[in-house]
């Protein structure tokens, strides 16, 4: 062989080796991304807020996919997804299809080859879009095992499909204010209203609609202004009726409720004091007191929730700080509406003339606000006292409810001393006492019933309720609050002979939250479905993930219905699922049904 020959063989083989050892260090050093690769599929949005978005794995020939645990596994590699580096998302949920047993040396795991679908339920913040960005973490195995990594990024926007429903909802806002004029909770403020215009002349009761609807408006302003502030520059949940959560100021409320009851049952009256009165022409009085009454009438209607206002304000406290103050502005020309007609129409000659009949209507509203105190001390302030502190709470309240009728027995007995005493002393003392309860009692051990006859619910929670929903049960979640009066109304159709067979099913899983003291959680629960108030019921299950919400007010047929719908979807529940949780190539489908069914 000659030299040249020579040269040239250990230069091929030198080249062989050298794209051997290449092609070695490159395998090893390769990025273990290339292992698997993440794909996209297309979106589903079942709300403006609620999103449903497939991925797709391609797992590497030769390479095996570690999927989630099984009982009796001994080869425990989840993978793992997820999302702290998203933008305005709350939550995300990741649901697995099933594994394929894989056994190797008397070890036991579950994997998945050559592509998988994971399904991730995204809850957005609010309306106004976001960025689904995850950290993939999984461990691939073949003649070796890595741990691989990978990222993915996906701009989430349903503003365009959503767009339209802002009218619907402004008028849902409209409605449920009008509503809330005949709510409980407002009524005393609508009497008490009733027997002052019957003592305005004729040519100021439009000045005095008019300030009325003002004092309405500027109320709804601040609240709106107040829950802007909240969830934009403190960021935190916020729901409607929020300051009822707090123990202070539902004792401040009871106190007003007491001190009103005692004007208007004769004890006193309330008076501006002189000095005030070269600010305030006397033209200007009424409409100043008509202008507090409104801002009354929108504190006692901030407990209540009427039909149509759950909705609407889910909706807009989902959305930005302009569409925020747009829905409070409806909501207050809802509740208005009775004195903005006032002021247009000269309806003056309907309203009856003064008389006899007034001071008995003074008497019933007082009467009225009393009891409104009783049922603030008795229903949300429990929430917040042992049950030694509620009773005690109740003795000072009675004692002040007292206070009218010694006047009227005693007060021609008493000296002047003692009717001081009666009058101021003994009220503030009990007031006083009443503040001073919430500081000194323990937590309390008080909450709402979790038994409606033959229903036994448990207490809700975000894990448990995805347990019961991927071991395919159906959920039901009924959100309530010691304070709700509605809550009373729909524990009557949970006691129906139907529903309790209905709900105490063993495929039912019934759930109850309790919303009196507030909760971030909660909040969050009922923003995933567009509600911001109570009370909110829902049904959901692996075929509904985005759950069937009820009306605010239960009906048994309406839960009946629901039902229905849910067994019947059970029946076609694989059919169903191939075409509408993965809609991706047909012939991957065709595949994996075996696989898909028991997602």
């Amino acid at each position: 062989m000659s030299l040249r020959k020579k040269q040239f063989f250990l230069f091929k083989i030198a080249s062989f080796v050298l794209l051997f050892c290449f092609l070695s260090i490159f395998n090893l050093v390769a990025s273990p991304e290339s292992i698997i690769d993440l794909k996209w599929g297309e979106p589903t949005y079942e709300t403006a807020t609620y999103v449903k978005v497939p991925l797709k794995i391609l797992i590497a020939p030769h390479w095996k996919l570690m999927g989630p645990n099984s009982i009796g596994d001994t080869l425990i590699n989840p993978p793992k997804i997820s999302w702290k580096n998203s933008k305005n998302i709350s939550n995300v949920q990741v649901f697995w299809p099933a594994t394929i047993a894989w056994f190797q040396e008397n070890q036991r795991g579950q994997v998945y080859r050559h592509h998988v679908f994971a399904m991730l339920y995204v809850q957005l913040k609010d309306r106004n879009g976001g960025e689904l960005n995850i950290e993939f973490q999984g461990q691939c195995c073949s003649s070796v095992c890595k741990v691989v990594r990978s990222s993915l990024s996906l701009p989430l926007n349903a503003s365009q499909k959503f767009q339209g429903g802002i009218w619907k909802m402004l008028s849902f806002a409209f409605l449920g204010g009008a509503i809330l004029n005949v709510m409980p909770c407002v009524l005393p403020v609508l009497g008490l209203k009733l027997k002052g215009l019957s003592k305005v002349s004729p040519f100021l009761l439009r000045r005095t609609f008019l300030m009325t609807s003002f004092g309405i408006f500027l109320g709804f302003w601040l609240l709106a202004i107040a829950t802007i502030l909240l969830k934009f520059v403190f960021q935190r949940e916020v729901g409607w009726g929020i300051h009822l959560q707090n123990p202070y100021f539902l004792i401040a409320l009871c106190l007003i409720m007491v001190v009103s009851s005692y004007s208007l049952l004769g004890l006193f009256q309330f008076n501006i004091p002189r000095w005030t009165l070269r600010f305030v022409p006397k033209d200007y009085r009424t409409s100043l007191g008509a202008l507090g009454s409104g801002l009354l009438a929108v504190i006692l209607a901030t407990p209540c929730s009427a039909p149509f206002l759950g909705p609407a304000l889910g909706y807009f406290l989902c959305g930005t700080a302009q569409e925020i103050l747009y829905g409070y502005t409806a909501i207050a020309l809802g509740f208005a509406f009775p004195y903005v007609i006032g002021f247009v129409f000269p309806i003056y000659r309907f309203l009856p003339k003064p008389g006899g009949w007034m001071v008995l209507l003074e008497r019933l509203i007082g009467v009225s606000f009393l009891g409104a105190a009783t049922w603030l001390v008795w229903w949300p302030l429990r929430s917040f006292l042992s049950g030694f502190m509620q009773q005690l709470a109740l003795g000072l309240l009675v004692l002040m409810a007292s206070v009218p009728l010694l006047h009227y027995f005693l007060t021609y007995r008493l000296s002047l001393l003692w009717r001081s005493i009666l009058l101021f002393a003994l009220p503030s003392i009990a007031g006083i006492g009443l503040f001073l309860l919430p500081f000194f009692s323990q937590q309390s051990t008080q909450k709402i019933s979790m038994q409606d006859g033959k229903i036994h619910w448990i207490s809700w929670s975000q894990s448990l309720m995805r347990q019961a929903i991927q071991a395919g049960r159906i959920v039901f979640i009924d959100v309530t609050g010691t304070g709700c009066l509605t809550c009373m109304l729909n524990k009557q159709v949970f006691l129906n002979p139907k529903i309790q067979t209905l709900l105490g099913k063993p495929n039912m899983v019934c759930m109850r939250a309790d919303y009196s003291k507030g909760s971030d959680e909660i909040t969050a629960l009922l923003k995933s479905f567009s509600r911001a108030a109570i009370p909110f019921n829902v049904f959901i299950s692996k075929d509904f993930p985005g759950g069937i919400v009820l009306s605010e007010l239960l009906t048994v047929k309406e839960i009946e219905d629901v039902l229905i719908l849910f067994n019947k979807k059970n029946q076609d529940f694989s059919t169903r699922t191939i075409s509408f949780a993965f809609p991706f190539n047909k012939t991957f489908i065709s595949k994996s049904k075996g696989v898909i069914e028991h997602v």
